[in-house]
């Protein structure tokens, strides 16, 4: 009954829908009034450093103006707002719709308003400024999040001669959807193409914010992809826990897909050899004790080559020992992407570069991948700049039957690999 009475006072998508629109109605009302001010020839024939001055200053009250109209929209919205309100991501999603709905609007307006009173280079430059937020909108919101991008890593041994032999390993992670398409089709069906040994996931299969009937419905859908395409590998398909959705062994309940919470799993390679595959659950995936993943390795099984799995990569910082292959995901890359900056969230504690890609870590290889979906539910669901993605790395075998851990770490193949299909 509490639980009941808790899911009452939560936001739901429902209820998200009237704050949009209660929004954009108060954002509305205040373009309108923004317009006011730009109107004449006074205020668009300003000398040009004034005339960005004040742009400028006007521009940055109304957001901060909108800002708080997105709080208000959301608390209204949701009255009783005792539960989970999730006011920081509902804020943050009415913003960009503000920016790149509105901004684009306000923008044309302005440059008419500007052409009217002769203002002609100033009138290019606002309606260049709307062109470029229209066109922003539509990659972030409807072209990017569409792509998948196949990346292809190959690690060379950490000691030894290379052989001729290799574990190619398909990483698919943060599928993060409250339906399963023909988007996550696609990428289970191209991660098959590449003929993958062995298969990892690290976490965040369904989206679980809209409600329970909406992530069970998902991770039954997401099995029956699974098994409609045959998505399984020689060596096994292996997953660890994420941080939204079911459980592993609930989201894969009935599959041949082995979860390794906080556990190790030893797999027969090949022509000789084994390697240990140790997963890591939530908290251990964010571990600061070393001494804690210590004993944790210890336990697994002994193996010629050791790989570690979690959703989050913070784990690397207090690895007591280097492994062969660290993989992981959690950061989709951080979303958007500024040139010449990178993510400016990323939601890890390890430095900006490793949100993405194959990256060494005081000697030990770590993959983190930007994921095959992005922040559903109430956040804000755009990608720029960092299209969805999976990674394939061939694990290449030493010609040592046991392998002394030291020695470099793998170098990534180039662009993305072509499909072949």
């Amino acid at each position: 009954m509490v639980r009941v009475l808790q899911k009452m006072r939560e936001m739901t998508p429902e209820r998200l829908w009237v704050a949009v629109g209660l929004f954009h109605a108060g954002v509305l009302a205040l373009l309108v009034g923004f317009d006011a001010r730009w109107r004449g020839r006074e205020a668009c024939g300003r000398e040009p450093r004034r005339w960005a001055v004040t742009l400028a200053r006007d521009v940055f009250l109304i957001a901060v103006v909108i800002y708080v109209v997105s709080l208000l929209a959301t608390l209204v919205a949701n009255r009783t707002w005792t539960g989970r309100l999730h006011l920081g991501q509902i804020s943050l999603r009415l913003l960009g719709q503000a920016l790149f709905i509105e901004g684009p609007l306000l923008g044309i307006l302005l440059a008419w308003r500007h052409r009217a009173m002769q203002q002609r280079g100033k009138a290019v430059i606002l309606a260049a400024a709307a062109v470029l937020l229209a066109a922003i909108h539509v990659d972030a919101y409807y072209i990017e999040p569409r792509m998948l991008v196949p990346r292809h890593y190959v690690i060379e041994p950490r000691a030894g001669t290379a052989s001729e032999r290799s574990i190619r390993i398909l990483h698919i992670t943060d599928i993060q959807t409250p339906r399963i398409g023909a988007h996550e089709e696609k990428a289970l069906r191209l991660g098959l193409s590449y003929k993958p040994d062995l298969i990892v996931m690290t976490g965040d299969y369904v989206q679980d914010a809209l409600g329970q009937p909406t992530e069970i419905q998902a991770a039954a859908d997401l099995r029956a992809l699974m098994a409609r395409i045959g998505f399984t590998a020689p060596l096994g398909v292996f997953a660890t826990e994420g941080d939204v959705g079911p459980p592993c062994h609930v989201v894969f309940a009935g599959t041949s897909v082995r979860c390794l919470p906080d556990q190790s799993a030893r797999v027969d390679l090949p022509g000789g050899g084994t390697v240990s595959i140790t997963g890591l659950t939530r908290g251990r995936g964010r571990e600061r004790d070393p001494r804690v993943l210590g004993r944790l390795l210890a336990a697994a099984p002994e193996a010629d080559y050791r790989i570690v799995i979690s959703h989050a990569p913070d784990f690397i910082s207090a690895m007591p020992v280097n492994v062969d292959l660290a993989l992981a995901g959690h950061t989709h890359g951080g979303q958007v992407v500024i040139p010449f900056f990178g993510p400016p969230r990323t939601a890890i504690r390890l430095p900006r570069r490793y949100a993405g890609g194959l990256n060494d870590y005081r000697g030990t290889p770590i993959h983190v991948s930007r994921g095959v979906g992005m922040e559903q539910g109430f956040d804000i669901p755009v990608r720029f700049l960092c299209p969805p993605e999976i990674g394939v790395l061939d694990l290449r075998l030493s010609d040592r039957a046991r392998l002394v851990r030291s020695g470099p770490v793998g170098r990534p193949t180039g662009p993305p690999v072509k499909s072949g299909s």
